[in-house]
């Protein structure tokens, strides 16, 4: 017998935005327990490929959305904050909770890349409403450290050199510095103008005036205030072979915090020769949605 999960559209306001996604939803009558994807940087979308489907054969419901002015969301995604990301997950999860299909105690989130940045945030300012958080690649270091990190590491990995790197390391920090001192995103842009058609400029986080301000304006987050304040269940995975993301870096840092604050539940999984998709040779990682659908459903009975 074929499995045909039902799905819907769903919108719900944050702000003056009105975001649009997918809900997806067992055949079967709930109420169910459900995740809200926190999408990872760049205009983003509410397509997670079989996600969704493999979550629904599990007995969740699943909110997958379209970032502001990404889709048919409105809004603008590069004047956001991680702090306007964090709220606007939270009006998912709210959406979610408001409908009787769903559990309103058992609604959790699933952060990729910078969305695990995102998503213990959101956690640690509504901890009634997130009952667990995963967090797939979410880096454990700050902004600049995880942007240094990225593009030592990508550019070398992707046949450039260590002057290549160095050169797009001098770029970004001239991008943060200047917008930090009060220079227009647009001037900054122009004046990096002679790198532009640079075979490695495209891998920069900042290469338009709106994505250099985006940049800019979440240069300085800092992970842990969030985490050290987190009280739901996290499970952190990475993959040992990420060149975005300083694996080894992120581990030590969810060690401590979390340690030191003595959070109760949190697992740390790192997947060898796996990359930032949690990817072995562009395959999913054998066992990544076992381990992720078994924890969630320990953590979510309702």
């Amino acid at each position: 017998m074929l499995f045909l999960p039902e799905t819907e559209e769903l919108s719900f306001r944050h702000g003056d935005d009105v975001l649009v996604g997918d809900l997806v939803r067992p055949p079967w009558p709930g109420p169910y327990p459900a995740v809200v994807f926190v999408e990872g940087s760049g205009p983003g979308g509410r397509d997670q490929r079989d996600w969704q489907t493999r979550l629904a054969a599990a007995g969740f419901a699943s909110l997958a959305y379209d970032k502001p002015g990404s889709g048919t969301s409105t809004g603008d995604w590069t004047r956001q904050r991680l702090t306007d990301r964090a709220g606007e997950t939270l009006a998912g999860v709210n959406a979610l909770r408001k409908r009787p299909d769903v559990h309103a105690d058992a609604v959790a989130l699933i952060g990729g890349s910078q969305g695990g940045w995102v998503a213990p945030l959101a956690a640690s300012l509504s901890p009634a409403a997130v009952a667990a958080v995963v967090s797939v690649s979410g880096p454990g270091v700050g902004v600049v450290a995880q942007e240094e990190y990225r593009l030592r590491r990508q550019l070398t990995a992707t046949g450039f050199t260590v002057d290549d790197a160095r050169q797009a390391l001098a770029l970004l920090h001239e991008q943060i510095d200047r917008v930090r001192a009060g220079d227009d995103p647009a001037a900054v842009h122009a004046a990096q103008a002679r790198w532009h058609e640079a075979p490695w400029y495209a891998l920069l986080a900042g290469t338009s005036p709106a994505s250099i301000a985006f940049l800019a304006g979440i240069a300085d987050h800092d992970p842990e205030p969030a985490l050290a304040a987190l009280r739901c269940p996290l499970l952190a995975v990475f993959g040992a072979d990420d060149v975005q993301v300083p694996v080894g870096a992120s581990v030590r840092a969810l060690d401590r915090i979390l340690g030191d604050a003595g959070h109760a539940d949190h697992t740390i999984v790192v997947f060898p020769d796996a990359d930032h998709g949690i990817r072995v040779r562009g395959a999913r990682a054998p066992g990544f949605d076992e381990l992720v659908v078994t924890w969630l459903q320990r953590r979510l009975r309702a």
